[in-house]
């Protein structure tokens, strides 16, 4: 499916559907597998699927969805040295996304793993929340393996033939159609075919496909620091089971990033300005939590994560507790720091009622409650994170968090 056709599908099912569907909530405290792998934070469920050695046998035995396997192993073995002929080779289309639902949710019929890890992994993780109001479990499987095939196509058009992304900062590493494009893609279809010459799975091609993409192109910036929880934010996410909130009137403070202009140096003067401006805010007990959002973003390519420098400066330069600082390394835009963040708080058990504080600049926070941002959230991601309560001052505003932001975005892979 078109992913701009999966885009206005999510928006209308985020705004209008939810006027009359019971979302199924999703698990406080569920932990996503392998959050290392980019993959797992853009096409989840397939990837999840592949961990199951019973699943995996189902799949492979049903007679269709083999064949399907065969399809795409035919297509490619086809294609010729074109990198957009091999590409388009990997991609699942309509016809076998409506055949592989149709054939999966015959098997959940008789499946007690993959009903298991339907509860579990989809609905219980969030990443399909805009799916859950459907009417039956068959149809909830369908939309969330048709929104994993969408995903992984997505990922195989941008970093494999070298399609255009949302911005230009996460295009493919070098020349599209050029003789290292080229070269790479000959030696990646030969060793495609070397993995799917004896699989029986629809899905080995493309999700192997889709990784190797991301990889060739230094693409980890969906995975790094991760599991959070194990590194940067374990001591922080101890305090969060005993945080006594009625002590304060915010959940948590946010601080919004300002990407960095050169390699040399992690953070942007006007960062340590945004910082400087928080720090004070949360030194007057506001929140018990102060939370830092930016990834690997500007320059191109680079490989500082503007959070974890974020989180330093406040350490050092700030006073503030590294217990107390929670970051979120892997926001991308304005739109995805909060979603991101309220990810963060769903999944650690941060109060839902409770509203946050996001904190920046005045020309950023005027950005952020206008209504401009509002349609460019739902333009962008297909939902709205939260709730714009109300301004607090020139650089702060109070915002209540919205569950859907666990809904995986397919359309932006790595700010899925």
């Amino acid at each position: 499916m078109d992913s701009k056709i999966s885009l206005l599908i999510l928006c209308i099912v985020v705004s209008t559907t939810n006027l009359f569907a019971q979302y199924r909530r999703p698990e406080v405290g569920y932990e996503l597998i392998s959050p290392d792998r980019p993959i797992s934070k853009i096409s989840y469920f397939t990837m999840v699927m592949d961990g199951s050695d019973e699943v995996k046998q189902e799949i492979s035995q049903d007679t269709e969805l083999r064949r399907i396997a065969e399809q795409v192993y035919r297509r490619l073995e086809q294609s010729g040295d074109d990198p957009r002929d091999i590409a388009k080779s990997l991609l699942l289309t309509e016809t076998e996304s409506v055949m592989i639902g149709d054939r999966m949710t015959h098997l959940l019929r008789g499946s007690r793993q993959l009903r298991a890890l339907l509860e579990r992994d989809v609905i219980g993780s969030g990443c399909y929340y805009t799916h859950t109001g459907l009417s039956s479990d068959e149809e909830i499987l369908r939309a969330a393996l048709s929104q994993d095939i969408d995903a992984l196509n997505q990922i195989i058009r941008v970093y494999g033939a070298g399609d255009k992304p949302r911005y230009n900062i996460d295009s493919i590493s070098w020349q599209q159609g050029g003789k290292t494009h080229r070269m790479l893609l000959r030696e990646s279809k030969d060793l495609l075919l070397q993995i799917g010459r004896q699989s029986k799975l629809y899905y080995t091609l493309p999700l192997y496909a889709a990784e190797l993409f991301l990889d060739l192109n230094d693409r980890d910036e969906p995975s790094v620091y991760e599991p959070l929880g194990e590194g940067e934010n374990q001591r922080a996410y101890r305090l969060i089971p005993t945080t006594e909130w009625s002590k304060y009137e915010y959940s948590a403070l946010l601080v919004l990033g300002f990407g960095p202009d050169n390699y040399r140096f992690p953070l942007n003067p006007g960062g340590k300005i945004r910082l400087r401006t928080a720090a004070e805010k949360f030194k007057s007990g506001a929140a018990p939590f102060i939370i830092v959002s930016g990834g690997k973003v500007y320059p191109y390519k680079t490989q500082s994560v503007e959070a974890y420098g974020m989180k330093k400066y406040l350490v050092k330069e700030c006073g503030i507790p590294s217990d107390r600082i929670i970051i979120e390394p892997h926001a991308r835009h304005t739109t995805s720091n909060i979603r991101n963040t309220v990810r963060i708080m769903y999944r650690r058990g941060f109060p839902m009622d409770k509203p946050f504080i996001v904190s920046s600049s005045e020309s950023h926070i005027n950005a952020v409650m206008s209504p401009a941002f509002q349609e460019r959230c739902e333009r962008e991601m297909g939902l709205q994170p939260c709730k714009y309560v109300r301004r607090l001052g020139k650089n702060f505003a109070e915002l209540l968090p919205l569950e859907c932001s666990l809904q995986i975005n397919i359309t932006d892979p790595l700010d899925a």
